[in-house]
């Protein structure tokens, strides 16, 4: 029997669409079982699950939590654990499936799975339309499968360009409380005075486990924000800085753009227009890991990644990973490369084998093979 969460809401539909399709019936559980008396958490999973708990928090402008709050919530995720490790063992739980799967209650299914031995596959949004990420070892960056030159022998698709292009133009826009403006919701649109050259910096959303997990030397936003601008000083004299505020996300973004703005005249900040009309007009792309990086692969532009991700590197992208390297990145900007063949390999090979289709529901064979897929990582040996 298999395990998952129902949650998020999102993946609600997902885990009930490919259940039918899967090896072994799939147990769809509200909220995670606790059990009192036992052993509790190990002490080097509760550190994991603190570090990343005062982290999120950090990045969420919260309060840090106080010696009480910590001991509740260790008190909560031990009951939680022994409860599953109960489960796993009284319902013959012999995989996990999971959304995301790095902190709250799914964090913690996934680290209790592990400890216990059983696979994990997890599952995540990614950057096209109408597929989704499903691996082991994470999401993103901790998906072994995106990682490594599996991509390097797939023949590159001579039309992969203008299909993600387009992809990009049909995805659904999403913003603040679901609102965007006019400007934002014409993917057409064009800002206002761009400068002539400039490189273009997409924000990200403030304790996503992008940054929590796979941000690397990057803290937070606010840290991006303040290593770009320190390092635009070694730009070419006729380059700017393009900041855009993350539409989904406000959060510590305000004041440290208002700050960087106002100290740096080589710094812009445009919340208008869309990001297809920045990545078209751009010189480069400058993301600790945003999705907005592998979409500049179709408008061939330089990307620069600060921190890990699943695109990053292979020539494909120049990697920086301190603020040394950035300056100088910054300062050899013209010199900046990528192999354009690779990046095409890569892309095709994305949607022909690392990501799968979302199934839109049970009957749809999207959804049989995404469960054939599910079943081949619970089975697959090492």
């Amino acid at each position: 029997m298999y395990l998952t969460l129902n949650a998020p809401d999102l993946a609600r539909p997902l885990f009930r669409a490919i259940a039918p399709h899967l090896p072994a019936p799939l147990e769809r559980r509200w909220r995670l079982p606790s059990q009192r008396g036992g052993s509790g958490l190990p002490e080097a999973v509760w550190n994991d699950v603190q570090a990343l708990e005062c982290e999120e928090r950090r990045q969420r402008r919260l309060h840090p939590l106080s010696p009480v709050e910590q001991d509740a919530i260790r008190a909560l995720r031990g009951r939680q654990w022994d409860g599953l490790l109960h489960l796993f063992e009284q319902r013959g739980i012999s995989g996990v499936m999971v959304w995301n799967g790095y902190r709250g209650r799914r964090g913690l299914l996934t680290l209790a799975a592990q400890h216990a031995g059983l696979r994990v596959v997890q599952f995540e949004r990614c950057a096209y339309p109408g597929f989704v990420q499903a691996g082991l070892g994470g999401t993103n960056a901790g998906a072994a499968h995106l990682l490594g030159e599996a991509f390097a022998s797939t023949a590159p698709d001579p039309e992969i360009i203008d299909w993600f292009a387009a992809t990009q133009r049909q995805r659904p826009k999403r913003g603040l409380l679901g609102r965007l403006s006019p400007a934002q919701r014409n993917t057409d649109s064009t800002p206002a005075a761009l400068p002539d050259r400039f490189i273009y910096c997409p924000l990200q959303v403030a304790a996503d486990t992008q940054l929590t997990v796979h941000g690397g030397w990057v803290e937070d936003m606010p840290a991006f924000i303040g290593a770009v601008t320190e390092a635009a000083r070694s730009l070419p004299s006729d380059v700017a800085v393009v900041f855009r505020p993350h539409p989904s996300c406000a959060v510590g973004q305000a004041q440290a753009l208002q700050h960087t703005a106002a100290s740096s005249d080589r710094v812009r900040v445009i919340a208008d227009g869309s990001s297809a009309a920045l990545l078209a007009r751009s010189a480069a792309v400058v993301t600790v890991n945003s999705s907005v990086g592998l979409e500049a692969f179709a408008y061939d532009r330089p990307v620069v990644t600060l921190g890990q991700s699943f695109y990053g590197g292979r020539s494909l992208t120049h990697e920086v990973q301190d603020q040394t390297a950035l300056a100088a990145a910054f300062k050899g900007l013209g010199d900046l490369s990528f192999d354009a063949d690779r990046r095409r390999r890569f892309l095709t090979w994305l949607r022909d084998e690392g990501f799968q289709r979302w199934p839109a529901s049970a009957a749809d064979p999207a959804a049989r093979a995404l469960a054939q897929h599910v079943a081949a990582l619970m089975d697959a040996e090492g």
